[in-house]
C-alpha cells in the first residue's frame, strides 16, 4: 500500500510541476501574443481579399457568359424564323402592306374616333427653300444693345407660338431657290 500511496504522491509532485510550468502569462508575454497574432492576420488578409475578388470577377464572367449565350440562342431562333417562307409572308404583310394577287384590303375605322379640328395658322408659309432662308437670316442686322442698359429678366411665356422673324430694312427680296 505504500507503494500506491507513493505513486499518488509522484502524480500529485508532477501535477503541481505541470501547472507551474504553464503559469499565468505576464503582461509581456500577452501583448507580444498580440503583435503576432495581429500581423498574421494582416499578412493573411490581403491574400485573402484578392482570393474572394477574383471568386467574385470569375462568378460576374460566367454570369455574362450565360447572359450571351442566351443570347445568342435567341438571335439563333430568330434568324431561323426569318428563313421560313411563311413567316416572311406574314412579316411582309404586317409590316409592309403586302398583299398577294386577288386579295382585298380592309382598313377598320373605330366609329368611337371624332374629325376633330384641325390645326390651322392664319400665317402663310414660308414659301422661300431653306438655303434662302438661312442665308437671309445671316444677312439680318441684330439691333444694337448698349451696353450700360440692364439686362432684362426673362419674360414669362405667355404664348408658345414664337414670332414671325423681322425682314431686314431695306433687304432686297431674294430669288427663290428650288
Amino acid at each position: 500500500m505504500a507503494s500506491r500511496e507513493q505513486r499518488k504522491q509522484q502524480l500529485a509532485e508532477q501535477k503541481a510541476n505541470r501547472e507551474s510550468r504553464f503559469a499565468a502569462p505576464n503582461l509581456a508575454t500577452l501583448a507580444l501574443l498580440i503583435i503576432v497574432l495581429i500581423a498574421v492576420l494582416v499578412a493573411v488578409a490581403a491574400p485573402l481579399r484578392n482570393f474572394y475578388e477574383g471568386r467574385n470577377e470569375i462568378a460576374r464572367a460566367q454570369a455574362n457568359i450565360e447572359y450571351l449565350e442566351r443570347r445568342q440562342a435567341d438571335l439563333e431562333r430568330e434568324i431561323a424564323k426569318y428563313e421560313d417562307p411563311e413567316y416572311l409572308n406574314q412579316v411582309a404583310r404586317r409590316r409592309l402592306g403586302v398583299m398577294e394577287p386577288g386579295e382585298s384590303a380592309w382598313r377598320v375605322i373605330d366609329p368611337r374616333m371624332t374629325h376633330g379640328t384641325t390645326i390651322t395658322s392664319d400665317e402663310t408659309p414660308d414659301d422661300r427653300g431653306w438655303a434662302v432662308f438661312l442665308w437671309d437670316s445671316l444677312r439680318e442686322v441684330p439691333e444694337d444693345v448698349p451696353a450700360d442698359a440692364p439686362e432684362e429678366s426673362p419674360a414669362p411665356a405667355e404664348s408658345l407660338v414664337p414670332e414671325a422673324p423681322a425682314e431686314a430694312p431695306g433687304a432686297p427680296d431674294a430669288p427663290e431657290a428650288q
